[in-house]
């Protein structure tokens, strides 16, 4: 099937929701970038989505990455397409915001979204190096700088994230990789087993600079004595020249369900006790409390809204494939009408449903993603620093939304797109199975969807005194009430409002927990993910909302007969749908949560292991 991609809401979103301007002005960015540049870049970036992404796709889920002999042998065409993305622009120069040439998030991300659709295995490789490349640009030293970032962001050399450990995953406090002292004070042996490390060893660069959590010698237990190290596969020497190999070992790489492309590797650092890495940031303390996590946070944090975003994105393309088959697929005849031919499955009630799920669900999440993007802008770029501060909390808020249900929602979509498709979407003649096997593993990736539920209601809820939460709150709030009146939006508006009572009674039911720890202390975990559910889908709804009242304004505008009426009467069903059909869940949940329903904590555990 032809690949296909919805650039006509990224445009929508950029150039007709958000109050973009306010980002372009920014100084960072007001010489480079304005609105008039969206056009240009989406037009050239979906070509080039199209024409050089996708074709890697497939062959690259059927081939996949191998190891032989301790060397890593890429799927065909991924070293080229990585380099050709990261020479012209299109990757990590362009999301290192604060080298010369980086875009804003809201510009960058259309693009990475089109590209990910195309082939979500390659991306990964571009976003873990954008995200090694900003800790060296925050941490590193000048001459860190100097070394590594041209390199990296040329597409020469990748970077990675190695956080998890064979017996230390989410738990990453326990990890037992050491870090021993050297001879200089700023580079440590390395010694230690990476495991689950994306690109760890993909064969498609040069070299790779790993981003390492090890403890240093003397270190603090758990998480407050992880330090950060940067550990080059092959060790680079002062004149920036290749040297020796850095004792870095592919062990193995892992046998996936999906993103069979994406080399996931277990890495043996200093089996040879000649390791070396170079530690960001400050000795530790007198403590032995170093800020090693801290620093790898802000690459995580950036991983786990490009996780959910990752995740939005295939189910996004899904739903592209599903409707091109829907309409080109000629099955069966309208229900209760004789003696007429047979007809596009479109035309079915039950397909249309499942299409307009899709749509629904996947642009209002993507809206939810992209005022994220714009918050987060903002925060790093507004002169405004006080209006910084307030985006930069309400995008600690959406952090989790984003992450969690974006990638357990994807899940359900990416199935009906299957179903559309019939027994064919079951078969790997259609691209549509590979990402369902392809976007499992982005509710797990950067902490589960429990860990992020918990980031939720344990902390985001509670930080600062609740300041942040409350003023997430506000906003909805403050929507609801401009436009409550909205004409021909009342059912909506009336069941958004239901929505915004839920999340102040569950926040509220949230206090009296914690005011009660010794009796309800197990109610706070068990109901965490319920509790993040109803969050996101009120804030989904209310950016639908948002952009529905738009599609109406457009609509009066336009003549009959315009093109673009279309896509404006599509915007006003999508959020229609959503509010007054998947909306209402949050209102059910919300109630089981109120029950503190105790069935789960009570069951013997006998009871729930098959023996």
């Amino acid at each position: 099937m032809e690949f296909r991609y919805d650039t006509r809401d990224l445009r929508f979103i950029v150039k007709e929701w958000l109050p973009s301007e306010e980002v372009f002005a920014c100084e960072r960015f007001r010489d480079n970038f304005s609105l008039d540049d969206v056009d240009l870049y989406l037009n050239e970036g979906y070509k080039i989505a199209r024409e050089v992404v996708y074709p890697i796709n497939g062959p690259g889920d059927r081939i996949g990455a191998r190891l032989e002999n301790g060397v890593v042998t890429p799927a065909p065409g991924y070293a080229d397409v990585y380099r050709f993305l990261q020479a012209n622009g299109w990757g990590s120069s362009s999301e290192c915001i604060q080298i010369e040439g980086g875009m804003p998030l809201i510009l960058y991300k259309m693009i990475h979204e089109m590209n990910t659709a195309a082939c979500p295995a390659i991306t990964s490789y571009i976003k873990l190096t954008s995200g090694a490349a900003n800790l060296i640009i925050r941490f590193g030293t000048e001459q860190d700088k100097a070394l590594f970032l041209p390199k990296m962001l040329s597409g020469d050399w990748q970077g990675t994230m190695c956080l998890t450990e064979p017996n230390a995953g989410s738990d990453v406090g326990d990890i037992t990789t050491r870090a021993c002292p050297a001879a200089d004070p700023r580079i440590c042996r390395i010694q230690g087993t990476k495991a689950f490390i994306t690109g760890g060893d993909a064969g498609i660069c040069e070299n790779t600079i790993h981003m390492v959590l090890a403890r240093p010698e003397g270190g603090a237990p758990g998480s407050p004595g992880i330090g950060l190290y940067l550990v080059p596969k092959i060790w680079v020497n002062e004149d920036g020249s290749l040297g020796r190999p850095n004792d870095v070992a592919t062990l193995t790489l892992e046998h996936k369900m999906g993103l069979k492309a994406q080399a996931t590797a277990l890495l043996g650092f200093g089996e040879n006790d000649a390791c070396f890495g170079i530690r960001m940031g400050p000795p530790p303390d007198e403590q032995g409390r170093s800020q090693g996590l801290a620093m790898m946070f802000h690459m995580m944090n950036e991983s786990r809204i490009g996780t959910g975003h990752n995740a939005n994105t295939q189910a996004a393309v899904a739903y592209a494939f599903a409707s091109q088959y829907a309409r080109e697929r000629i099955q069966g005849r309208p229900f209760g009408v004789r003696d007429t031919g047979r007809v596009p499955i479109v035309e079915h009630e039950d397909v249309r449903r499942m299409l307009l799920d899709m749509k629904a669900h996947t642009e209002g999440i993507r809206a939810m993603i992209f005022k994220g993007f714009y918050y987060l802008d903002l925060q790093a770029h507004s002169a405004d620093r006080a209006k910084a501060k307030a985006c930069g909390a309400l995008a600690e808020i959406y952090t989790p939304l984003v992450k969690c249900y974006a990638s357990e929602t994807s899940l359900p979509l990416i199935a009906g797109a299957i179903q559309i498709l019939g027994g064919v979407g079951y078969t790997t003649e259609y691209p549509v199975e590979q990402y369902l096997r392809d976007s499992k593993i982005l509710s797990i990736w950067e902490g589960t969807s429990f860990i992020h539920a918990m980031d939720l209601v344990n902390r985001k809820m509670r930080m600062n005194d609740g300041v942040p939460f409350a003023d997430w709150m506000r906003a909805i709030d403050a929507f609801i009430q401009e436009n409550r009146n909205a004409a021909g939006f009342a059912p909506e508006m009336g069941n958004l409002a239901k929505g915004f009572a839920c999340v102040k009674t569950l926040k509220e039911l949230y206090d009296s927990w914690y005011a009660d720890l010794a009796e309800k202390r197990r109610l706070i975990p068990l109901n965490a993910v319920k509790t993040l559910f109803v969050c996101a889908q009120v804030q989904v709804a209310e950016c639908l909302l948002e952009q529905a009242l738009i599609a109406g304004h457009k609509l009066d505008e336009l003549p009959d007969g315009d093109h673009e009426r279309t896509f404006y009467a599509g915007k006003i069903a999508a959020a229609r749908y959503y509010l007054n059909q998947i909306l209402p869940q949050a209102f059910v949940q919300t109630e089981i949560i109120r029950n503190e329903d105790r069935i789960v904590l009570e069951v013997p555990e006998e009871a729930l292991v098959v023996s």
